[in-house]
C-alpha cells in the first residue's frame, strides 16, 4: 500500500522498493529498510517471451513474504526470461522517494508496483492497458474479483494498472461486552447514528479504566467520511461535494461520538492505542480488516475476550454500507523495454496464475476471483473461526481510501475540519462554511480530466 499525507497512522501497508541487482543485496534508506534483490539468469524455452524483465515492489515482513514468494512462482514458471525484482521495506518514505526519482528519471522497472487510491499521481509514466485486455479477449468480470478494477481506470478511461490485492473491513464486537450491558449484539445494517442510542451503555469510568463504544480506528476519518450518507466528491473526480449537508451530518454525529465519550479522543488513544483498547475489554466494538485481522482476532482470545462479528456501518441517509477498500497493484512503464512480458506478469498476478494468487493470499485478498472465493475466503483464524468470507462478500461495494495520492491536499484540509470539530468542539456548521471551500480550490488545482491520461 503507499504513503498517504492523510491519516498519519494510515498505515499503509504499502510503499517501497528500489534498484534491483544480481544475487541478495541490502538497501539502507534511514533506519531498518532493509531491501531484497533477486535474479533469475533464465534459460531459453519454447516461450514466445524473451529478454529482461525487471520489477520493482514494495513490502515489509509479511507482505514482503507474500510479494517474494509471488514472483518466484513467475520465475520458476518463465524460465525464457531474465527476472530482477526488488522488495523494499516502506520505512522513511523510501519508495515515494526512490519511485518518483526513477520514473521521472526514466530509469524505473519495466513493472512498478502502484495502488488506484495514488488517482491518477503517475500515470504519466505508465502505458495503457487496455489495448492489451482486449488483444487477450478476457472478460475481466469474470476473472477478477468484484471491486477491484474501476480504480485503476483514470477519469479518461486509461487503464493505469492491474489489480494484484485489496483489503476491507468488518466490525468486531465484544459479546461478554454486550451481554454486560443487556444490548443486543449489533446487526447487519446498524449506522453510527445508531450508535448513538444503544453505544451509551458502554461508556463509563475514566482516565485508563475509560471505557468506550467503539475504538477509533485509524480508518474511522475514512468511514465518517460517508456515515452522513453523502459522498466526498463526484466520480469523475471533478467537483468535491464537502459543503453538502451529507457532510455536515457526518461531521455532527462524528462529534457526538468522540465528545460524549462513545469513541476516544485522539489524545486518550495516544495512552492507549485502538486495538489494545479492543482485545484489554475497554471497547465494544473495533473495525477490523484484511491482512491484520488474524493478528487482532488471536491477541483478543488470548486475552479471554468473546467475539462476534457483523458488517461494517451504513450510511444514514443512503443506506450503503461503507466499507474501505486499501488495494494494491502494478503498472507497466512507457520506458518498460519488455511490456509484453510485463503483461504477462500483471495478468498472471492478476488472474492467470493461481499458486501466484494463493501466495499472495498471505497478505490480502487476491484479484484473482477464484482463489479469492474458493481459497481465500475459506481461511479461519481462532477458535471464534473467523472466516475471510467477510471480506470477499463485501469487497464488491467498497470505496478506495478517499484521500491518497493526488488528494491527499484535500485530505490534510479534512482532516483539518475533523480536529476542529471533533477535538476542539467547534460548530460543525461553522467550520464546514470555513474549510470546504479550500476543499474546493484544491479540487480546481487537479485538473481531473482528460489531460492526465494525454503524454
Amino acid at each position: 500500500m503507499k504513503t498517504k499525507k492523510f491519516f498519519v497512522l494510515l498505515l499503509v501497508a504499502f510503499l517501497v522498493l528500489f534498484t534491483a541487482s544480481c544475487g541478495a543485496k541490502t538497501d539502507q534508506t534511514g533506519s531498518n529498510t532493509k531491501g531484497t534483490s533477486v535474479t533469475n539468469d533464465g534459460a531459453t524455452s519454447g516461450s514466445k517471451l524473451s529478454g529482461n524483465l525487471e520489477i520493482w515492489a514494495w513490502g515489509a515482513d509479511l507482505e514482503a513474504q507474500a510479494r517474494k514468494e509471488a514472483i518466484e512462482i513467475f520465475i520458476k514458471d518463465h524460465p525464457e526470461l531474465n527476472i530482477t525484482y526488488s522488495i523494499i521495506p516502506t520505512a522513511d518514505s523510501a519508495w515515494d522517494q526512490k519511485a518518483s526519482a526513477a520514473l521521472a528519471a526514466g530509469n524505473a522497472a519495466d513493472v512498478m508496483q502502484m495502488s488506484p487510491d495514488y488517482f491518477g499521481m503517475n500515470t504519466q509514466y505508465y502505458i495503457d492497458l487496455r489495448p492489451y485486455v482486449e488483444a487477450d479477449g478476457v472478460d475481466l468480470d469474470t476473472v477478477l474479483t468484484p471491486g477491484m478494477l474501476d480504480g485503476y481506470y483514470d477519469t479518461d478511461g486509461k487503464l493505469e494498472g492491474f489489480p494484484l490485492l485489496a483489503n476491507c473491513f468488518c466490525v468486531a464486537y465484544n459479546k461478554d461486552m454486550f451481554d454486560e450491558a443487556g444490548v443486543p449484539y449489533p446487526e447487519d445494517g446498524w449506522t453510527m447514528e445508531d450508535l448513538l442510542d444503544w453505544g451509551k451503555a458502554f461508556v463509563g469510568g475514566e482516565g485508563v479504566n475509560q471505557t468506550y463504544a467503539m475504538a477509533k480506528h485509524w480508518v474511522t476519518n475514512s468511514v465518517m467520511v460517508y456515515a452522513g450518507g453523502g459522498v466526498p466528491y463526484s466520480n469523475d473526480l471533478s467537483t468535491s461535494y464537502f459543503d453538502s449537508p451529507e457532510m455536515l451530518k457526518s461531521l455532527q454525529l462524528y462529534q457526538q461520538l468522540v465528545q460524549g465519550g462513545y469513541m476516544p479522543t485522539d489524545a486518550a488513544q495516544t495512552s492507549i492505542d485502538a486495538s489494545t483498547l479492543f482485545i484489554s475489554g475497554k471497547a465494544a466494538m473495533y473495525f477490523i480488516g484484511g491482512m491484520h485481522s488474524q493478528e487482532t482476532i488471536l491477541d483478543a482470545e488470548e486475552n479471554g475476550i468473546n467475539i462476534g462479528f457483523c458488517t461494517m456501518p451504513r450510511g444514514v441517509a443512503d443506506g450503503k454500507e461503507i466499507n474501505i477498500q486499501f488495494a494494491t497493484g502494478w503498472a507497466i512503464t512507457k520506458t518498460s523495454k519488455n511490456p509484453d512480458a510485463a503483461w504477462q506478469f500483471l495478468k498472471e498476478s492478476a488472474y492467470a496464475n493461481d499458486e501466484m494468487a494463493k501466495a499472495t493470499s498471505k497478505s490480502g485478498m487476491p484479484a484473482n476471483k477464484s482463489v479469492a472465493e474458493n481459497y481465500y475466503a475459506n481461511m479461519t483464524y481462532g477458535k471464534c473461526n473467523f472466516s475471510n468470507k467477510i471480506f470477499v462478500d463485501h469487497m464488491a461495494d467498497t470505496h478506495i481510501f478517499p484521500f491518497g495520492g493526488t488528494l491527499a491536499p484535500a485530505g490534510d484540509i479534512f482532516a483539518t475540519m475533523v480536529s476542529a470539530v471533533v477535538d476542539d468542539g467547534q460548530d460543525a456548521a461553522e467550520v464546514q462554511a470555513k474549510y470546504a471551500p479550500q476543499i474546493a480550490e484544491e479540487f480546481a488545482k487537479f485538473e481531473f480530466n482528460t489531460k492526465r491520461g494525454a503524454n
